[in-house]
């Protein structure tokens, strides 16, 4: 997921310069290129029709999208699609210099980050024909597509956050492989296991982990709000916070997860720590994607999904299903009923899917998703990672929670808690101190 501050200055001067280019322009559309002329002349879909997409990503990303396009034009011949693509680096800004210029794309990769500064450029997917959203969870729908009451994205990755577990290390210390995991289960599973062999440890976690997928869920059950609310503010008190810290001391104190100084050299890499090479580690949490990376590296190959860990009675999980990014459709655009059929085959349709692969991350349609299951192109481990996180009851993150300076304020003094250079309640107070003074001066800018 991209982590990015709020643009709206930069959105404004960017207006600002392009105003006099627009008032002097072509009044609009999707751009003053011969490809876009040509399909603001076509009415029908029977005629040619050329629409420009623009994205970023890495060079597999756009080999494998450029194989699309190639598929899709020659299922609909009529359909010329001019291809635009770059690194993430600068194409948010490009794209808002575009918007004001009157020269944006037909069609885009958006994140929902954007949401604020972009969405009145863009086209309402809910009033358009030929778009197939019955294969997202409503989640997603309401959570990352849709802003204002107008669904502006089509997304098309998802991920949420999972519990790995090593088969053979659990059936070793007698731990069922159904074991539904909470909070005090890992604690108490896994003072049993490092009790029966110093060597072993239950769980692991680098700094990141510690954070983001138990600190910060461990809070969200107990208060039922974001880690960072909507008006700057902490969605929790010292006390709550405290409790947070609590259990993360008790983690290492009783010996249920690895020695933070062994762990710390694979932060970012876990399956390539020793412990979990030599099936000395129990539990992973993390991402879905990262399951074969995991598997690979485990023993016999093997591994399995478990829930995210839950509190009893938690009103919420911490652990949203998120998609950040998608397909969106300018609403200036000359063909906008054609780059809508493009979108829905991009998201929904099985050819696709299996040229797409996993480029934009899990496929957040269902019908997609089935199409790599099938072909053995995504595990079904991977799915039902998924599945389980879209059980629970969760928040979607708003973009403050995932601002990278407040994170690195709470892991430095997270190390602190870790090496007992503070108690949980020194811990909380310093947190709640840096943490105020930060989001003070961000709400200001």
């Amino acid at each position: 997921m991209i982590h990015m501050k709020r643009r709206t200055a930069l959105l404004a001067a960017v207006l600002a310069v392009a105003t006099a280019l627009t008032a002097c322009g072509n009044g609009g559309g999707a751009g003053d290129t011969a490809g876009s002329s040509e399909a603001g002349k076509n009415e029908s879909a029977s005629k040619e029709v050329t629409l420009r997409f623009s994205w970023w990503g890495n060079d597999a990303r756009h080999q494998a999208t450029l194989k699309a396009i190639d598929a899709y034009t020659k299922l609909h011949p009529n359909v010329k699609v001019e291809a635009e693509y770059m690194g993430f680096d600068g194409f948010y800004k490009k794209l808002l210099t575009q918007f004001a210029g009157g020269t944006a794309p037909d069609i885009l990769q958006y994140s929902y980050e954007w949401h604020n500064d972009m969405t009145n450029f863009l086209l309402d997917l809910k009033t358009a024909k030929g778009l197939d959203i019955s294969g997202l969870a409503p989640d997603v729908i309401q959570n990352f597509a849709t802003y204002k009451d107008k669904m502006v994205m089509m997304p098309s990755g998802a991920f949420a956050a999972t519990t790995f577990y090593n088969p053979a290390f659990l059936e070793k210390f007698g731990i069922p492989a159904d074991t539904v995991w909470t909070w005090d289960k890992l604690l108490e599973e896994g003072k049993k296991v490092h009790a029966q062999d110093a060597k072993a440890y239950l769980l692991t976690a680098d700094i990141d982990v510690l954070n983001k997928l138990i600190l910060q869920p461990y809070v969200a059950q107990l208060t039922g709000k974001r880690w960072i609310e909507d008006s700057f503010e902490p969605g929790f008190d010292a006390a709550q916070l405290q409790k947070g810290l609590e259990y993360v001391a008790e983690l290492y104190k009783s010996g249920v997860i690895e020695p933070f100084g062994d762990s710390s050299a694979f932060v970012g890499k876990m399956e390539q720590n020793p412990k979990w090479i030599k099936g000395e580690i129990g539990l992973l949490i993390d991402y879905v994607q990262s399951y074969d990376k995991y598997r690979q590296a485990v023993p016999g190959n093997k591994l399995g999904v478990s829930a995210f860990p839950m509190a009893p009675g938690a009103p919420i999980s911490g652990n949203p299903i998120i998609a950040g990014t998608g397909f969106a459709v300018n609403q200036k655009s000359a063909n906008t009923e054609e780059a809508v059929k493009f979108v829905n085959w991009l998201a929904n349709d099985k050819e696709a899917a299996l040229l797409l692969e996993t480029q934009r991350g899990i496929p957040a349609a269902a019908s997609a998703r089935q199409a790599l299951e099938g072909a053995g192109k995504l595990d079904p481990n991977i799915t039902k990672g998924l599945d389980y996180a879209n059980k629970a009851k969760a928040i979607a993150p708003n973009i403050i929670s995932t601002n990278t300076e407040l994170a690195q304020l709470v892991k430095d003094t997270l190390q602190k808690l870790i090496y007992q250079r503070v108690t949980a309640e020194q811990a909380a107070a310093e947190i709640m101190k840096e943490l105020s003074s930060r989001l003070k001066e961000l709400k200001a800018k």
